[in-house]
Order: structure tokens, then sequence, then C-alpha cells
């Protein structure tokens, strides 16, 4: 796969080996992707203002954790969702949560998509690569053909 446009993607998942695990799926794919990992919704929240006086920074696709500490996703999400400058931004929510009320609080909030982590890696792993994939070559990103 080559001339992949890369993304600037912003992931935000306060596990760590969940972490790794994705950006390791993300780069095996396309390496020159830009992958910035924070572990929580406050940290998101920091980044992205800072990111809107500098738009190298700003990224073309958010991979959100639900459930974090210190701010959770659906929360973040909301924010996003009212800050103009990213209303746009692909938001992808990722949780080990399958619950209706979740999945659903979470597209009325303005996600773009909502991925449930299975437990084997394997499948894991493919669900991101198949993410990756769609978002990358599939889909029109808004400031990704700059």
């Amino acid at each position: 796969m080559t001339n992949v446009t890369p993304l600037n993607i912003l992931l935000a998942e306060d596990n760590e080996d969940h972490a790794e695990l994705i950006i390791d799926t993300l780069e095996s794919f396309n390496i020159s992707n830009r992958i910035v990992h924070v572990t929580n919704g406050e940290e998101v929240l920091d980044l992205l203002e800072r990111s809107i006086n500098n738009p190298s920074l700003q990224p073309n696709l958010i991979l959100l954790d639900l459930k974090m500490p210190r701010m959770d996703g659906i929360t973040t999400l909301k924010h996003i969702r009212q800050m103009a400058a990213f209303k746009t931004i692909p938001v992808i929510m990722v949780s080990t949560s399958s619950i209706d009320i979740d999945i659903e609080s979470c597209y009325a909030m303005g996600a773009n998509s909502y991925i449930t982590k299975p437990l084997q890696f394997e499948e894991f792993t493919r669900k991101i690569r198949e993410l990756n994939l769609y978002w990358v070559l599939t889909s029109e990103i808004p400031g990704k053909r700059q």
C-alpha cells in the first residue's frame, strides 16, 4: 500500500496495553501516521486547544476510549462537538462496553463510529487494521488533503 496519505491520529486510551496494541497496529499499516497518545479527556481537550493555533498538530481522526479517569469519553466527546474548530473531526469511540445505552449515548453526542474491544488479541488487531483501512483509504476526512 503505497502513496497512502498519513493521518494525524489522537488516541485517548488509559489502558497502556490497549494503547500499545492500537499504536502498533496503526503503524504496521502506515508507518507515517502521526499518533499522539493521551490517557484522559482533559488531555484531549488541552491538546485540541493548543492545536487551534498550530494546524499541524490538529488531528484528522480521534480514537476515544469510553471509560477513562478524570474525564470519560462521553463527556470529552460532548466538549469536542461544542468546539467549532473540531466539530467535523471524525471521533471513533473504542470501549470494552457493548451495552446499548453506552453505544446510543455516544452516537447521540456525535460519535462517528463505535468499536467494541474484543477480548482476543487477533480480533482486536483485525478491528484496528480495518478501522485504519477505512479512514485512510476509503473515507474522505476534512483537512486530510492539505
